[in-house]
């Protein structure tokens, strides 16, 4: 994608200027697109490299899209061409209305491209992020078979059920994070500023120490001293590993193994995984598409570098002429449960069907897994959290009570 920066007459006489992100990087395509709408262009130039990653960066482009908001824009769309409206009148309607200002460039461009010539599909194409390559597929297809209203339906539908998957696993991942933080940020105030304050009153009273109190004030020094560089370290070692997942595979793949390792974390991966991978299939093979075909492509959007090389084993499989079952099997690409749905689906020849039914199964499954976690990990944490505290207090209290002792005697 590129940004643009324009200026020019609109039909009513009126100059406008601003910052466009257009899917090309050709000058004259981009003058076409900016007058669109029947302006005058007086200036289209493309941004330059830096401004262009700074203004990406800070949200002057399109941006990225909410699955919400994609499933929203295909059901509308498809709702629209089903009562009879044109592909063009139903964009000019949704644009017409979105609120996001992002949707409403991305669809002043596409609505340009299909003037010029160019099929919706082809259109869409050019927008990865209004449009996930299954979605390019979907639509395709849809336009081949005189049923683009369906099938922006069931895009739409497909995309609900992604952002219901991804935002359970989110939930499941944010929550233990959310209260890990709270009760480190607890820990670090009282040994950062609460215990030296302390101390340094039990000091200047002459109060011998006892051992609790010395290494409550042991671990306070080393906070003092150390958490601070210690802090940068693990901030610059998660900045660190977020680039070299993107760059490295050896670092992907042992991400992806210790996601399916970790305790608690590894159900909630899995479960999420095969939810996904069934949704896709399910998805696909209901629009026509190969169980090969299928196969390929939820191994591109599989995120997770053990569970793709599994995928692969099982489409090589298929390519030797196993059955879906059998190569998922030989190589445990999904659950042996999901494996054993979909090959009572193969067996009835409704296999497209079965996996979306298995989709449903395991989002249910993943909703459950966020609220046995959330109702287990609050009361774990808040006993840490409490054992923490009382370790604390009994370090800063027992010193008093010998004062109090020393007094009284």
């Amino acid at each position: 994608m590129h940004l643009f920066r324009y200026k020019l007459i609109s039909e009513t006489g009126k100059i406008v200027s601003g910052v466009i992100e257009l899917p090309i990087a050709d000058l004259t395509a981009a003058v076409r697109y900016v007058e669109h709408d029947g302006g005058i262009a007086l200036e289209v130039r493309p941004l330059p490299g830096p401004v262009n990653m700074l203004a990406q960066f800070f949200g002057v482009g399109l941006g990225s899209f909410s699955r919400l908001e994609l499933a929203e824009f295909y059901h509308n769309l498809g709702m629209l061409l089903g009562a009879g409206v044109t592909v063009l009148d139903g964009l000019d309607k949704i644009q017409e209305y979105a609120a996001n200002r992002h949707l409403k460039a991305a669809l002043r461009c596409i609505r340009a491209d299909i003037q010029a010539g160019q099929t919706f599909s082809e259109a869409l194409i050019k927008h990865p992020r209004l449009a996930p390559f299954v979605v390019q597929h979907m639509v395709a297809i849809g336009e081949e078979a005189g049923r683009l209203d369906q099938m922006l339906k069931k895009c739409g539908d497909h995309l609900l059920h992604l952002h219901e998957i991804v935002s359970a696993t989110k939930r499941a991942m944010t929550y233990p994070a959310i209260l890990l933080v709270v009760v480190l940020g607890a820990v670090v105030f009282w040994l950062w500023y609460v215990v030296p304050q302390l101390v340094s009153l039990f000091k200047d009273l002459g109060v011998e120490l006892p051992l609790p109190t010395r290494m409550l004030i042991a671990a306070s020094d080393w906070f003092q001293e150390w958490f601070g560089i210690v802090a940068i370290l693990a901030t610059g070692l998660v900045i660190l590993l977020s680039i070299l997942r993107r760059k490295v595979y050896a670092v992907r793949y042992a991400l992806s193994y210790l996601s399916l390792r970790a305790p608690v974390i590894s159900r909630i991966v899995h479960t999420s995984l095969v939810a996904r991978a069934t949704e896709y299939l399910g998805i696909m093979l209901g629009t026509s598409i190969s169980v090969l075909r299928a196969m390929t492509m939820i191994t591109e959007a599989t995120g997770n570098e053990i569970y793709k090389k599994r995928l692969l084993g099982a489409q090589n499989s298929l390519q030797a002429g196993n059955l879906l079952s059998e190569a998922l099997k030989q190589h445990q690409a999904l659950d042996p449960f999901a494996i054993r749905m979909l090959s009572v689906g193969e067996m009835t020849g409704r296999l497209d069907s079965q996996a979306t039914y298995v989709a449903d199964l395991y989002r249910e499954k993943l909703n459950g897994l966020v609220q046995v976690l959330s109702k287990t990990l609050e009361p774990l944490i808040m006993m840490v959290l409490g054992g923490l505290f009382a370790i604390i207090m009994i370090g800063l209290l027992m010193p008093v009570y010998d004062l109090m002792t020393a007094i009284g005697n």
